[in-house]
């Protein structure tokens, strides 16, 4: 043994604990989705019609297994990149705007599920079969941390083109969460949201047998109502997609920015600093609660992309999300206006002395849903289009009038008149007086 030489390589046991311990499940669930759906893409193309292409998802305390028809991978890609912890620099981009693209996802989800696990695949030109057992991985002392293949064969054995991964052996916790309806609701939820694009091409998302139903993001439009909308394209080939509205009144916490990369959801009604409210947008607030944000960021090189490892968020150091940050807070501002005025049209006070020309709330109640998909961006200019609050002044025929009194003397003054407001203290004194002093 050379002396000189130090042993850095890390074991298998902390490898797989610090590669899962930050990854919820169901973004872990998501990564191997995130393959199914790169396959669809591979084989259909971005934007594009995928019926007849389904990926389904079964899981029980026992076993996790998700199935697609999406065109599976080689025997050569598995050996060289798909079961590699990290993607080689010598691999090329197997296909332009993918998502997965085999870094670290399927290993992780792997991992993080269970301890013994089989992927097979079938594409047009071969197929494998590769079966893990985890723990007989771990304790092997040789430092090998290759796999190998069950069965493989460079003729594919049918036309079923697809990928077929089975997990057993479940970890505990994970067995567990597979039981509990909460956490198969919030998997059905985040799914559905995150392919939302794919759902809306007619790629079919099962869980359990039920399958995911599509809905639309809306803005509202009419004559009056229209959202913001700009496209950037950057020199790397980076394109920006920016339309910013109002949408139906509803929850508050659906408002925010939805943030998309290569069409795959990574933010979702944010409402923090990372998409510019309380730096450069105000404080969310539930006055906003129609803001609707929706940025579309594509890219045929995946690794331009803002997001983070997990895609559920994005980079917020990288220079390409803080340039599209800014013009995202510019756009903003002009909806926040608009939702300003509506709640200052929408107080209710007496005392006012002016009244508004235009009705805001007539107006949105104008407005139709639009899919966001189907708007046409010619139609939309880069700030927000909406009536402004205008005042008129009231008809003189009735004035204010304000005077302050002790409390104490107020109290009396409401116990005799039998009122409760000072308004009505106010109304009910004058009226006194006028009866006694000035009617004929």
């Amino acid at each position: 043994m050379d002396k000189s030489i130090i042993n850095a390589n890390p074991t298998k046991n902390f490898f797989i604990s610090m590669l899962v311990r930050d990854i919820p499940l169901v973004d872990a669930i998501a990564d191997l989705v995130d393959n199914s759906v790169d396959g669809a893409t591979r084989l259909k193309g971005k934007d594009t019609d995928y019926s007849g292409l389904h990926i389904d998802l079964r899981f029980d305390k026992d076993k996790f297994e998700i199935i697609d028809n999406c065109g599976g991978f080689s025997t050569e890609i598995a050996a060289k990149y798909a079961f590699r912890f990290g993607r080689p620099e010598e691999a090329e981009n197997d296909f332009d705007y993918s998502i997965g693209r085999f870094g670290v996802g399927m290993k992780r989800a792997l991992f993080k599920i269970g301890n013994f696990f089989t992927v097979s695949s079938t594409c047009d030109q071969s197929d494998f079969k590769v079966t893990v057992d985890v723990n007989d991985w771990k304790r092997d002392k040789s430092n090998d941390w290759q796999f190998k293949f069950s069965e493989s064969q460079e003729t594919p054995s049918s036309q079923n083109f697809g990928t077929s991964i089975i997990i057993t052996n479940l970890h505990q916790e994970v067995s567990e969460l597979f039981t509990q309806a909460d956490f198969i609701n919030v998997l059905k939820k985040e799914l559905k949201a995150s392919y939302e694009k794919k759902l809306e091409r007619k790629l079919t998302i099962s869980i359990n047998g039920e399958q995911l139903e599509y809905t639309p993001s809306v803005l509202l439009i009419s004559d009056t109502i229209k959202p913001a909308f700009q496209e950037i394209n950057l020199e790397n080939g980076i394109n920006a997609k920016i339309y910013v509205g109002i949408s139906e009144k509803g929850s508050p916490k659906k408002a925010g920015w939805y943030v998309y990369c290569n069409d795959r959801l990574v933010l979702e009604a944010d409402q923090t600093a990372v998409t510019g409210w309380g730096d450069g947008l105000p404080m969310s607030h539930n006055r906003f609660a129609r803001f609707r944000g929706y940025v579309f960021i594509n890219s045929e090189d995946t690794n331009l992309l803002p997001w983070n490892t997990t895609k559920n968020g994005v980079d917020q150091d990288s220079l390409i999300y803080r340039g599209i940050r800014l013009e995202m807070i510019k756009m903003g501002k002009s909806v926040i206006t608009f939702l300003n005025d509506l709640v200052k049209e929408n107080i209710e006070d007496d005392d006012q002395e002016e009244l508004v020309d235009v009705s805001l709330t007539d107006e949105i109640n104008k407005a139709e849903p639009e899919n966001v998909s189907l708007i046409t961006p010619s139609e939309l200019k880069i700030g927000f289009q909406a009536p402004r609050l205008k005042k008129v002044r009231k008809p003189q025929d009735n004035q204010k009038i304000q005077y302050s009194k002790p409390a104490t003397e107020i109290s009396k003054v409401k116990e005799a008149l039998n009122v409760s407001t000072l308004k009505e203290v106010g109304e009910k004194t004058f009226e006194y007086f006028y009866k006694l002093e000035c009617e004929d």
